[in-house]
């Protein structure tokens, strides 16, 4: 994962980088997905994981499973907690393991809840896509096979 700094930083500078963008999501609540909020969040597939601020988290009901450390772009540690959430955006929806901002953390969509919702970047016109041409590695009898989803 980026660095709370990185991802400050980025989201600073989203308007004039190609590539960065924000997009409006809707998080719920997995215990009850009528609970709802829209959250804007950069979209970084540099990022492997996904921030939602811990308002959002609270207001949901989201409680932490687990506290990981990461490591900032400059080396130094950092911790945060996780939580499961589910995320809708483009009708697709999914559910992921997300980090639990810190107050100041900005809100991120990160490259494994993208690919979970099975879409990706558009980088050229700045906007998310449903997935195209996956390669799959298939595993037969020892041999390994690529096919396209």
């Amino acid at each position: 994962m980026h660095a709370a700094q990185t991802i400050n930083s980025l989201a600073r500078l989203s308007s004039q980088v190609m590539g960065v963008f924000r997009v409006r999501v809707q998080v719920f609540s997995l215990k009850n997905p009528e609970r709802r909020e829209e959250v804007e969040m950069v979209v970084d597939t540099g990022a492997f994981r996904t921030v939602i601020p811990r308002s959002v988290a609270d207001a949901l009901g989201v409680v932490s499973e687990r506290r990981q450390t990461f490591r900032m772009i400059n080396g130094e540690p950092m911790e945060r907690d996780l939580g499961w959430i589910g995320i809708s955006i483009a009708g697709e929806s999914a559910h992921t393991m997300a980090i639990l901002g810190n107050p100041g953390d900005h809100a991120v969509l990160g490259a494994l809840t993208l690919e979970e919702l099975t879409l990706e970047v558009d980088p050229t016109r700045s906007r998310l896509r449903p997935l195209q041409d996956q390669d799959l590695l298939l595993l037969s009898m020892g041999e390994a096979q690529t096919a396209k989803a």
